[in-house]
């Protein structure tokens, strides 16, 4: 006949401890994990939408640039010829001339958030070719690149900051192109702070055939002129 007592049932105190401890240290490692990734999430975190705009951006600049031309004038004068010969030995204009001056013919910058040109409008078969003004121009504080033509306006939204440079490739200087950066950071209001997130950076080269045509071929004579729209 067995007189000793049963051995107790259940966790001892360092048992419980020791669970205790190890469920702790579990949680942490799953909150710290769960943290990290949604930090790393946020830091690449872009709005999708301003993305888009941007892309789209990019594409109306390529086009325009790629068709920009001088704007030699619609009438003939007694001058017309030596100043035509004049533009066509420069395709920008000097520094500090103001984009919005109508009566500037070639490519303005200014600040560097703002240029202007002419390009062709294809869609107008005319023995004189037309001719369009068209201005982007960045607003700094409503973060949006608008592009400005005869038409409409198109607004482009969810910029940062946004710069436009113009210049010749030492390899072969006779053919200007256009450098465009478009920046986005949406972490200020996706997440209250502009701390969080980093900004994407596009940049682009653009180059024109009609301008490249100007500065290798000065002999050419421009007979018919232009119709501004």
């Amino acid at each position: 006949m067995e007189t000793g007592m049963k051995p107790a049932k259940g966790f001892t105190m360092i048992e419980l401890l020791v669970t205790l401890s190890i469920s702790v240290f579990i949680f942490t490692m799953v909150t710290k994990f769960l943290s990290g990734t949604r930090f790393q999430f946020m830091q690449g975190t872009v709005n999708l939408q301003n993305l888009q705009d941007a892309r789209i951006a990019i594409n109306y600049l390529r086009r325009d640039f790629s068709s920009v031309c001088i704007y030699f004038g619609s009438t003939r004068t007694a001058n017309s010829y030596k100043e035509v010969r004049a533009l066509q030995k420069r395709a920008f204009s000097k520094p500090g001339v103001d984009p919005t001056s109508l009566t500037e013919k070639l490519v303005t910058i200014k600040s560097p958030d703002q240029i202007s040109f002419f390009r062709f409008d294809f869609d107008s078969p005319k023995e004189e070719p037309v001719v369009e003004r068209i201005m982007y121009r960045f607003d700094k504080t409503a973060k949006t690149l608008t592009r400005h033509s005869p038409e409409r306006n198109i607004e482009f939204k969810g910029f940062e900051d946004v710069e436009f440079r113009l210049y010749c490739h030492s390899i072969n200087p006779d053919v200007p192109l256009l450098w465009a950066r478009f920046l986005i950071h949406e972490g200020e209001n996706i997440y209250g702070t502009s701390n969080i997130g980093k900004p994407l950076e596009l940049t682009t080269s653009i180059s024109s055939p009609f301008l490249t045509s100007n500065l290798q071929n000065l002999p050419w004579n421009y007979e018919t002129y232009q119709t501004k729209k």
